[in-house]
């Protein structure tokens, strides 16, 4: 007895079929569903952060089902065709409506940035040449805010001036302490300043210095001093001769030492002599030229010159050195008169 069969072969190929597309569509369900799977990304909002999940495959969907509104001249990072990935960072950044406002001429912008700064930038202004634009360069930016920027504009002035010269010292041990000698003389330069004066509204500020440039360099002066110690010279003016025991008169007389060792004075007296020590200058009105003296603590003396200065109860006494006439100075004595 034959078996029969009770579907034919076509029917068992066509449950075959069935069976391959039912397993190959389990298949695209599960590649699909990985692609619609829920993705956490981070989005920040002008600089607002929060995370969120998303089932969108662009950035402009994502922003689509998030209704996170945008428009023409807004920021998004990274753009809008990007493809959404697990974990991924959007960035949004509003564009803000602002008014700017230049010396009455108005124009309306919109700005992406934060502060007042920001917009000159995006404006082509450069911040720094406007210090008197309203508000201040780092007020922050608001919807409708209105820039403005008063006609200013920068004076440039320029002056001549001295550049002056410095002194540079050098030593001589073969001087005394003291002296000097000019080896170069000094000179001014001429240098050039440049001013920035900035003028709003008819008004100057204060005129700031922008450079300055040397036309003519100075020279410096060159001088050189002594390095050499003098030597000490003792003078003991108690040593002078004994007062004399007899005398015509005394006079108290303020007595100043001079030597003809001093640059400015003669070297010949008033009688024709040479101005020496144990010589004495006085007002001839007073002590006769020719009259012999003891000046104590100077000793013996003859009046032999004169002087401008010398009037009345004035005497000069004159000595070899100027050490001498240091040690002297200028003193009250009385004087006796020999004859």
């Amino acid at each position: 007895m034959r078996y029969k069969p009770t579907c034919s072969a076509r029917s068992s190929r066509t449950k075959n079929i069935i069976v391959a597309f039912v397993a190959a569509f389990i298949v695209v369900i599960s590649f699909t569903g990985f692609v619609w799977a829920q993705k956490q990304i981070t989005v920040v909002v002008d600089g607002r952060a929060r995370y969120m999940e998303t089932q969108a495959i662009s950035v402009e969907g994502f922003l689509e089902d998030a209704g996170i509104p945008y428009s023409q001249g807004d920021v998004v990072s990274p753009t809008l065709d990007t493809r959404i990935t697990p974990g991924m960072t959007v960035v949004l950044r509003h564009a803000v409506q602002v008014t700017l406002d230049v010396g009455g001429t108005k124009v309306q912008m919109r700005i992406v940035g934060t502060t007042v700064a920001d917009a000159l930038v995006a404006a082509g202004i450069d911040p720094t040449d406007n210090p008197a634009v309203q508000p201040g360069l780092d007020a922050k930016l608001t919807s409708g805010m209105i820039i403005s920027l008063p006609n200013s504009f920068v004076r440039v002035t320029e002056d001549t001036v001295d550049v002056p010269f410095a002194t540079e010292t050098d030593s001589d041990p073969k001087m005394l302490v003291g002296e000097s000698r000019e080896v170069v003389a000094g000179a001014n330069g001429v240098a050039t300043n440049v001013y920035h004066t900035t003028v709003v509204n008819g008004v100057e500020s204060e005129k700031v210095l922008f450079s300055t440039t040397v036309l003519t360099p100075a020279v410096n002066q060159v001088v050189v001093v002594g390095s050499m110690a003098p030597k000490k010279i003792t003078v003991n003016f108690n040593l002078a001769s004994a007062a004399p025991a007899a005398y015509a008169r005394s006079l108290q007389v303020v007595a100043t030492a001079y030597s003809a060792m001093q640059p400015e004075l003669d070297e010949h007296t008033a009688s024709g002599t040479l101005a020496r020590r144990g010589v004495i200058a006085v007002d001839p009105s007073v002590i006769p030229l020719g009259t012999r003296v003891y000046v104590p603590g100077y000793g013996y003396a003859v009046a032999e010159d004169t002087g401008g200065a010398i009037k009345g109860d004035r005497i000069d006494v004159c000595f070899d050195s100027l050490v001498e006439c240091d040690a002297w100075g200028r003193r009250t004595v009385t004087i006796l008169i020999l004859n």
